[in-house]
């Protein structure tokens, strides 16, 4: 037998010995029997509040009015976050 090497989205030697989602990625892969000998699923996160992009893995910018970063993760909630409002400019309001 062989082992099944871990899916996309995901790292680890095989199947077998344990597959861990990649950074920015929520779910678990299990060991199966049936084909295609696991289950389950590693999905991209969404972009978090105050930033924007197609997901964690493709890259969030923080909003206009916005400073920071979004960084991903392996760990919940799978990113890190520094998008923060920018103060207003000496002698304006907002």
């Amino acid at each position: 037998c062989t082992a099944v090497k871990c899916p996309s989205d995901s790292e680890g030697t095989d199947v077998p010995t344990g597959c861990t989602c990649d950074a920015g990625f929520s779910g678990s892969i299990t060991a199966s029997s049936a084909t295609p000998f696991f289950t389950g699923s590693c999905e991209a996160v969404a972009c978090p509040k105050d930033s924007s992009g197609k997901n964690v893995p493709s890259g969030c910018k923080c909003l206009s009015g916005f400073s920071g970063a979004v960084l991903a993760i392996q760990a919940a909630p799978f990113y890190t976050s520094t998008c923060a409002p920018v103060a207003c400019p000496s002698h304006s309001t907002g």
